[in-house]
């Protein structure tokens, strides 16, 4: 075993129990290299003499409330994403996805009654295009109508 393995066996050590052949194997090099050997104890006696970190009173009752927490915050595994859209976290989606819902809906609704109200305004011609077509295809007749003579005010008082 060279240097290298030894600490990879060393950061094994510190995520994890090591097995009974690395224990082995980090034995039988520190037995080989006392210098090794020495340096391991004297680490281990500084952190020996560190105080221990103080820790709340509460320290349990939090984590517990605090996995807790993610517990419920984490998605079912089963759950469709449908369902996980429908979650308080997308609410600013779900009212953006709304209003322009309903802004669909009402454009869709408008342009229908401009369809509607196009087609009465197109009946409506045809059935006076219908009732005069000579009045309406002679161009002087229609001339004639806007250049028509000014209201006589005086024969108008008359009148009421």
């Amino acid at each position: 075993m060279n240097q290298s393995d030894f600490e990879i066996l060393l950061q094994t050590a510190s995520k994890r129990d090591l097995t009974g052949a690395e224990l082995a194997k980090l034995e039988s090099w520190l037995a080989a290299n006392p210098a090794e050997q020495a340096e391991l104890e004297a680490l281990d006696r500084l952190l020996a003499t560190l105080p221990d970190a103080p820790v709340a009173t509460n320290f349990t009752s939090r984590v517990l409330d605090e996995i807790r927490r993610a517990e419920a915050a984490a998605p079912a595994l089963g759950q469709a994403w449908w369902q996980k859209l429908l979650s308080p976290q997308f609410r600013p989606i779900q009212i953006a996805a709304a209003a322009t819902l309903a802004m669909v809906v009402c454009g869709i609704g408008y342009q229908s009654h401009r369809n509607q109200s196009r087609a009465e305004m197109a009946a409506v011609v045809a059935s006076i295009a219908e009732v005069t077509p000579g009045f309406l295809a002679d161009f002087d007749a229609i001339e004639a109508i806007t250049q028509a003579d000014p209201i006589d005010e005086e024969l108008w008082a008359a009148l009421k």
